[in-house]
């Protein structure tokens, strides 16, 4: 999977040289930017390259990309924290519980033993009297 990986990220590299090489020209025309606010003087931009916004506008995106995905990531942590805690409360109330348990069955078989012990001689009285 790893080698898939890396092959299509090569192919895909590949293609955005080719492309770039075979538009150069565009690439490498210059433009300006107006900006009329209708308040202010109008603003025109210095003559930047086309490939110098292309590369801005791409960075952009992934800022602004990075910074939305930023917020669910702190929020699934704080879910996960939350669920994280919630099991180890519920791990701990069933270790009690299963000592409580324990402690019952220990407990009902030495009342059992103690019952069986305290009256012999009802079994040896109701053995005689069926014989």
């Amino acid at each position: 999977m790893k080698k898939v990986k890396i092959g299509f990220w090569l192919l895909l590299i590949a293609f955005l040289l080719l492309v770039g090489f075979q538009n150069k020209a565009f690439f490498l025309q210059k433009h300006s930017f107006d900006l009329n606010l209708w308040v202010t003087a109008p603003y025109q931009s210095t003559e930047i390259y086309n490939a110098v916004l292309f590369g801005g506008c791409f960075l952009a995106g992934l800022v602004i990309a990075y910074l939305s995905g930023l917020f669910d990531r702190f929020k699934a942590n704080k879910t996960i924290k939350q669920l994280t805690s919630t099991i180890n409360d519920q791990k701990t109330q069933a270790e009690q519980l299963k000592t409580e348990i324990e402690a019952l069955k220990t407990s009902s078989t030495q009342q059992m033993a103690t019952i069986i012990d305290a009256n012999p001689e009802e079994d040896n009285v109701s053995a005689s009297t069926t014989g």
